[in-house]
């Protein structure tokens, strides 16, 4: 356990990381496909690391009954799913329908809907898309929905596609709590 503190923010407790993991295509094969997702790897990135995350944490599904009803879920994105958004470009521009799963908007929170079912987690589900840095909005949001008692525990996932060719697609998934500040 690790703790983080935003020294931007007077008076802010802060956070203990429970468990952390990372995911990258540079370092690890595509995680599997993820059922009613399709086009992209969006979806599937963000279960794998969350699903590493908890894992660490808790051992397998699901978190215990004591700890799940307090763990909100918050993802953090700056571009979203990039490759899902092109599927359907690419459709307008050929003239035919776009599949229902490819509403790019809902994969976000649809994605984060398949996590907090399999670990039973009750907790607010959030996703934002930060223009600043991603690690340090998606703690500030934390420290938030503990500090007001909306979750005991976060969990936060980042996860950026490869926008150019230099780069490639990664996750980190941190659990946060407030206990012990």
């Amino acid at each position: 356990m690790t703790t983080a503190a935003n020294p931007t923010t007077p008076g802010s407790r802060p956070l203990t990381v429970l468990a952390r993991s990372f995911w990258s295509a540079a370092d690890a094969p595509r995680p599997p496909d993820l059922p009613g997702f399709t086009a992209s790897p969006f979806a599937p990135i963000i279960a794998h690391v969350a699903d590493l995350c908890l894992t660490e944490c808790h051992g397998p599904p699901p978190v215990p009954e004591e700890r799940a009803m307090e763990t909100a879920t918050v993802l953090v994105s700056q571009l979203g799913d990039m490759a899902t958004e092109a599927a359907v470009v690419g459709s307008v521009d050929h003239g035919t329908k776009a599949s229902p799963l490819l509403f790019y908007q809902s994969v976000p929170s649809a994605v984060l809907g398949v996590v907090s079912s399999r670990w039973n987690l009750g907790g607010p589900v959030i996703c934002i898309s930060p223009a600043g840095d991603s690690l340090e909005e998606g703690m500030d949001l934390a420290r938030l929905l503990i500090d007001d008692g909306s979750a005991e525990d976060v969990l936060l996932v980042l996860v950026e596609l490869a926008s150019r060719e230099d780069l490639v697609d990664r996750a980190e998934a941190l659990l946060v709590s407030g206990e012990g500040s």
